[in-house]
């Protein structure tokens, strides 16, 4: 997608991090009702670093990301997190935590298989009694088409998006996402920009088959956001063995 190549210096702007001090809470609770003595964790799929701006300020993060562009933005948000480039299915940090945390960044996969190698790294990277904690977008069983808008106006530039996500086909175990930008820069100049995204849909079963097949008990745990309209479920998984 543009929004995490080119367009990737525009994402403070498109998703500020003031706005993810909620769900870092809300995901800070449960990760700590499973593993109570947490002091390093790792993140794949990082992004921007928004939910790391929170969770930092309780645990060591080291930070992971396929896009050097995003993590160029995290950077400035997180200077006192390390940061790697690499792909989740295969990075080798080459050190074990104990948390291993996923975010929205793990729906881009639409293949089982990548997913599994997503869990079997993770599984890698933690300490024996380390805990996995994942933040899908949807299942099978939650999914529902939404239109969303957002952005910000911050130091003379700004961004505003709209956001439509739907199915096309039923049967494919795939969504579609696509998103009109229009950005203004410092001299007032406007541009408009349009961006496609695909995600995979699978069930909560299938979810729990392949954190079992990757070594993990997986428990499905409510989210609930003031403001985010839906229904959401983050898995805390531990470790069979």
């Amino acid at each position: 997608m543009k929004l995490y190549k080119e367009l990737a210096e525009w994402w403070p702007l498109m998703s500020p991090h003031t706005e993810y001090e909620e769900e870092a809470y809300l995901f800070l609770k449960i990760i700590e009702h499973y593993h109570p003595a947490i002091k390093t964790a790792l993140e794949f799929g990082s992004g921007g670093g928004s939910n790391a701006f929170y969770l930092k300020k309780h645990f060591s993060m080291t930070l992971t990301d396929l896009s050097l562009d995003m993590l160029k933005v995290s950077r400035e948000l997180n200077p006192n997190c390390l940061h790697m480039q690499g792909d989740m299915r295969k990075i080798d940090v080459g050190t074990e935590f104990d948390l291993v945390f996923i975010h929205d960044a793990i729906s881009y996969f639409t293949d089982k298989a990548d997913l599994l190698a997503v869990m079997n790294n993770a599984k890698k990277h933690l300490k024996p009694e380390g805990l996995l904690f994942i933040m899908p977008d949807q299942y099978t069983e939650t999914f529902e088409p939404r239109t969303s808008h957002g952005g910000i106006d911050k130091n003379g530039r700004g961004m505003r998006y709209l956001e439509w996500s739907y199915d096309s086909d039923p049967e494919d175990g795939v969504t579609e996402t696509e998103y009109a930008y229009v950005m203004r820069d410092r001299d007032g100049r406007i541009t408009h920009e349009h961006d496609t995204g695909k995600a995979g849909l699978f069930s909560m079963p299938e979810w729990e088959g392949l954190l079992a097949e990757a070594g993990f008990q997986a428990n499905f745990e409510r989210v609930v956001f003031s403001e985010e309209p839906g229904t959401y479920f983050g898995i805390a998984a531990t470790q069979l063995n």
